[in-house]
């Protein structure tokens, strides 16, 4: 945020983890890798789980 790079890549506990936390978690660590960053692995995981994001290797139709 402000400009700054995160310093916490740890995840959240998963319970209050939402979908738009998730959103905002991956815009602040947009620089990471989730093979490398906690944080935004299991915020991509949720916002799959909730049919946010569809992961290009993934089959689906468009809208």
């Amino acid at each position: 945020m402000f400009g700054l790079p995160p310093f916490d890549h740890s995840p959240t506990p998963e319970p209050s983890l939402t979908a738009s936390h998730a959103h905002r978690i991956m815009q602040a660590h947009i620089h990471c890798t989730t093979s490398v960053c906690a944080a935004k692995a299991q915020a991509r995981r949720k916002l799959i789980e909730t049919g946010s994001l569809i992961p290009a290797n993934c089959p689906h139709m468009g809208n």
